[in-house]
Order: structure tokens, then C-alpha cells, then sequence
């Protein structure tokens, strides 16, 4: 079947989802940066009162019964009592910041803000109020303004994780990872329990390329936090970036446990089962993203690819003309409508929505190389030929693409380019069976037997190879099965014929490590786990148990 195009992080949502907090400006997207506010926003509580007539009580008595109101969660009786501190001492910073913090409660942002550049003009240097007050700056998406505040509050009090974790968390928002990256250590540094000091370093980390210490954070940050959705999915792409379905897997599915109604966990785990071909699991997670939020159309789109998949040719075309009437330029819609048009032999047609793709983008190799292969089924030789030229000129290393070029040279008789288009496919994979033997049959219409059946001698032992991988793969499989049903012993037979077939067949090591261990083989176990590991860095040996 010709490849659809999976809609991820990157054609869908943003590459980090939201908490779900309903917060207005920059802060509201990506990185979550309500976690890191110094207090909860709850709208619908008392407005602002008018300044109270100064009382006989001094501007200390009025602070800390507005502390005391504030704790009581009393905001509207905290806000009256800080404003009796400010008539009675209209230079009092605690009173000022005071009064911010029970605006804050009341989402009264404006008024907090104005009270918080007070404290913090009375009382310059005052770590605590440029905090505040950058906090609610960057609600507010002055993400500069809040850095401002961040930085003042920082040179007040360095050893201050907190206000580090906020500065870097402002950096990164501001796309300024490297900025970040040295706040964010101190941060974790300076407040290791801080589950968001890791979070937030791990994503800098990630941004500059350091995956392995990036895992080290998320891993440091989900133990701090182990019911946080936030964590779990970030955790997991980058297992997933990193090549770990399996532990992918697992985060993704405890995000959606912690919260079940965020359409992007879902089709995150979706996305993931898809890429394994799992495609009976891969459904329920696109499906109930789509109906959690039906304008998420990386769902849609991805839906329609497993469908594709598993050959529902009319179900995936639904899917993919409901993208398409959502975003009517999306080029890659397109592509994939095509794909299962052509699947369904409605030439026509996938040819329609194909030239439509490459419309919308010229330099999608993928479109070019469909509507290519469907030229060639139809004879149209010239022309499939400039489709597959378009799909490698888009793509210089389309290795598919350089091999049915070459073979559609060969079958225009221009013998020297086909050879050209299939060494440079071989270069790109050297294990493609196919284009050994189609550039075995250029070597022999150009009378040079000696390379031509040094091809087809290739071609043979990679189809043989392919065919041994394939049986080890089902003998892997009975012998996991006979495991699962407490036969070992002819769990192990069967694992010891895989490795037969294909001694590099990483998950057939790691079982039969498994299979040992329940034998009370541990050294036999652990060379097998060694050899796994060494083949496929992601097979770990399990973990002993407590008391083991």
C-alpha cells in the first residue's frame, strides 16, 4: 500500500498541549505557566471595593487582618482591609502587595497589576512584588514585561528557585530555549522538589538537542508528580522522539488516565499505535479525540490513514474529505485522498486530488509520487517519469521514488539513467531487494552478465533474509504466546528457532532472556538481555522485583 502522512504534534495541535486551564493571552498555550502562578485565579468572587474610610486601626492592624481575611479566602473582606492599610499609610509596599494578592483571587488583573507595580516602586528590589507582578504580566501575554519583572526579581534573590523556574519558564515561552536553559538548571538546583523545575528544564533540553538528559528531567519530574496529564505527555513524545514506543506507550496512557477528556492524549496514543501498525488500537484513540473535540483535524486525518490501513477504502475517503472541508488548502488532505481513491481504482479521481495536492504544494514529494505510480500503471511512461523527477527533486533521498524511476527509465529504454536512478537507491538503502534486482535487469539488457547476476545474487539473499526475519517474527510471537500459558520450555524451543532464522532478531534475545529468568537461568538470562540490548538499545532488562 502507498504511505498516507500522519498528522502529529506537528500538523495538529501545538507540540505541547495545554493543561486545560482557561487563562487569556501567550500563557494559555503551550507550556502551562498557570502551574507555576503564586495563586489560584477564581473569577465570579467580589469585585473591587472602593477605598475604605481610614479607621483608628493603624496600617499594620488592617495587613494583617487582610492576611488573615485572604486565608480565610474572604477576598472581598481582605480587599476592604487593604485598602484601609493604603489610606492609612498610602507608602506601605506590604500593603500594596497585599491588596494585589486579593485582586488576584478575584481576577481582577488590571487592579493587581497596578497594586503590585506599586509595592514594587515603594519597595524597590522587592523580590517578592517584580515575582507578582511578572506572574501576572505574563498572563496577561506580556511575556517581556514579565521577563522584566523575572529578571529584577532574580538579582534581588538568586538562590530563589522559584523565581528561577519563572524566568526560564518566561524564556521559553518567548522561544528563547538557550536563555532558559541556564535558569532552569539553577532552578531544578535551587528547588528539586519542584516537579515544573524539571518539566521545564527537561523542554529546554529537548530544544537544544540533549534528548538523553531531557528523558533524565521528565523521568525526575514525573516521579515529583506521578498524576500530572502535562508531564506524561510530554514525557512521552519525547520517548517517542527518542525511539521508545513501548515506554511511549505507557506515558501516553497515564496522561489519559489522569485526564481522559483532552482530545490530544488520545491522538497522541493513537498517533503512536498507528507508527506500529497497530491499527485496531490506533481507532478508539483517534475516535474518541475526534468526538472530545471535533475541530482537531490531525485526528481526522489520522483516522483516516488507519482506515487506509486496514483497507476501508470508503471510510477513509470520509475522513479525508471531512479534513479537507475544514482546511480546503490542506495539500497533505489531499495527498491521502488520493491515496485511497487509487486504492479503490477511482483513477479519475485520485488523480484529481492529487494534481489539487500538488497545486496547493508543488513540493510535495509524496503526491508527486502517487500520481506517478498510477501514470505508470496506465502506460504513461513520459509522464510518470516527470512526476517521480518532481518527487525526487522535492526529495533527494525518496529512495522509493528513485527506484520505480529507474525501473520506468528502463522501460523507456534509457538504460544509462535507469542504472543512475537505481545505484542511487541502493546508496540510500542497500537492502532494497527490488532495486537489486531491477538494476540486475539493466546490467543484462546492457550485456553485462558478470554485475547483472551479482544483483540478482544480492536480491536473492535479501529475500531470503526478509523471509527468515518474517518466520523468526512469527516464532517470537507462538513462543510469547506459549510463555503467556506457562510452557516454557516451549516458549524457549521456539525462541531458540527464531534466533536460527535470524540471529539478529533482537526481540527474540530479549523473550528468551525472560523465558531463563522463569527457568532460574540468571546468567543465560542476562547474556540474552546484553545481546538484545546491544541490538536494539531500547530492550532493558527487566527491573528485579522487591525482595528478588
Amino acid at each position: 500500500m502507498l504511505p498516507g502522512r500522519p498528522s502529529g504534534a506537528a500538523a495538529g495541535a501545538p507540540r505541547r498541549s495545554s493543561s486545560g486551564a482557561a487563562m487569556p493571552g501567550s500563557f494559555s498555550r503551550g507550556l502551562a505557566f498557570i502551574a507555576l502562578c503564586l495563586w489560584s485565579l477564581a473569577p465570579g468572587l467580589a469585585a473591587q471595593q472602593r477605598p475604605a474610610t481610614p479607621s483608628p486601626a493603624s496600617a499594620p492592624q488592617h495587613i494583617k487582618a487582610g492576611l488573615a481575611a485572604l486565608a480565610q479566602k474572604n477576598s472581598a473582606g481582605a480587599i476592604r482591609e487593604f485598602h484601609s492599610a493604603i489610606a492609612a499609610d498610602p507608602r506601605s509596599a506590604q500593603a500594596w502587595f497585599g491588596l494585589g494578592s486579593a485582586l488576584q483571587t478575584t481576577a481582577d488583573l488590571d487592579g493587581a497589576i497596578h497594586a503590585y507595580q506599586q509595592a514594587a516602586a515603594l519597595r524597590p528590589g522587592w523580590a517578592a512584588a517584580h515575582d507578582a507582578l511578572g506572574v501576572i504580566l505574563g498572563h496577561r501575554g506580556n511575556l517581556l514585561g514579565a521577563r522584566d519583572e523575572f529578571e529584577k526579581a532574580a538579582k534581588a534573590e538568586p538562590a530563589n528557585g522559584i523565581i528561577r523556574l519563572h524566568l526560564g519558564a518566561d524564556l521559553m515561552l518567548l522561544q528563547q530555549p538557550a536563555q532558559a536553559l541556564p535558569e532552569l538548571q539553577q532552578a531544578a538546583r535551587l528547588a528539586p522538589a519542584q516537579p515544573q523545575a524539571h518539566y521545564y528544564l527537561a523542554l529546554a533540553l529537548e530544544q537544544q538537542g540533549n534528548l538523553a538528559q531531557a528523558l533524565e528531567q521528565f523521568a525526575a519530574a514525573e516521579k515529583l508528580s506521578p498524576h500530572d496529564a502535562l508531564i506524561h505527555n510530554s514525557y512521552g513524545l519525547a520517548l517517542q522522539e527518542d525511539g521508545d514506543a513501548a515506554a511511549a506507550i505507557e506515558q501516553f496512557q497515564k496522561a489519559i488516565s489522569d485526564n481522559p477528556n483532552l482530545a490530544e492524549y488520545h491522538n497522541n496514543l493513537g498517533l503512536i499505535y498507528l507508527s506500529k501498525g497497530n491499527g485496531s488500537s490506533a481507532i478508539p484513540e483517534f475516535q474518541a479525540a475526534i468526538r472530545l473535540n471535533p475541530a482537531l483535524v490531525a485526528a481526522r486525518n489520522n483516522l483516516g490513514l488507519v482506515l487506509l490501513q486496514k483497507a476501508q477504502w470508503d471510510d477513509a475517503i470520509t475522513q479525508f474529505k471531512a479534513v479537507i472541508a475544514q482546511q480546503p488548502d490542506d495539500a497533505e488532505a489531499y495527498d491521502n485522498l488520493g491515496v485511497a481513491l487509487k486504492q479503490k481504482q477511482e483513477y479519475p479521481a485520485a488523480i484529481a486530488a492529487l494534481q489539487h495536492a500538488i497545486q496547493l504544494n508543488p513540493d510535495l514529494a509524496e503526491a508527486h509520487y502517487t500520481l506517478g505510480v498510477i501514470l505508470w500503471q496506465q502506460g504513461q511512461l513520459d509522464e510518470a517519469a516527470t512526476q517521480f523527477r518532481a518527487a525526487v527533486a522535492a526529495r533527494p533521498d525518496y529512495e522509493r521514488a528513485h527506484y520505480i524511476l529507474g525501473a520506468v527509465l528502463r522501460q523507456k529504454g534509457d538504460l544509462a539513467a535507469a542504472a543512475a536512478e537505481l545505484k542511487t537507491a541502493l546508496r540510500l538503502n542497500p537492502r532494497d531487494a527490488g532495486a537489486h534486482q531491477a538494476l540486475g535487469m539493466v546490467y543484462r539488457q546492457q550485456k553485462d552478465l558478470t554485475s547483472a547476476q551479482a544483483e540478482f545474487q544480492q536480491a536473492i539473499a535479501l529475500n531470503q533474509a526478509l523471509a527468515n526475519t518474517q518466520a523468526a517474527t512469527l516464532s517470537t510471537h507462538t513462543g510469547t504466546e506459549q510463555m503467556d500459558k506457562g510452557d516454557v520450555a516451549g516458549a524457549i524451543q521456539k525462541f531458540r528457532e527464531a534466533l536460527k532464522l535470524d540471529p539478529n532478531y533482537a526481540p527474540a534475545h530479549y523473550q528468551l532472556g525472560l523465558a531463563l529468568l522463569k527457568q532460574g537461568d540468571s546468567a543465560q538470562a542476562a547474556a540474552e538481555f546484553d545481546r538484545a540490548n546491544q541490538l536494539d538499545r531500547h530492550l532493558k532488562p527487566p527491573k528485579p522485583k522487591p525482595g528478588s
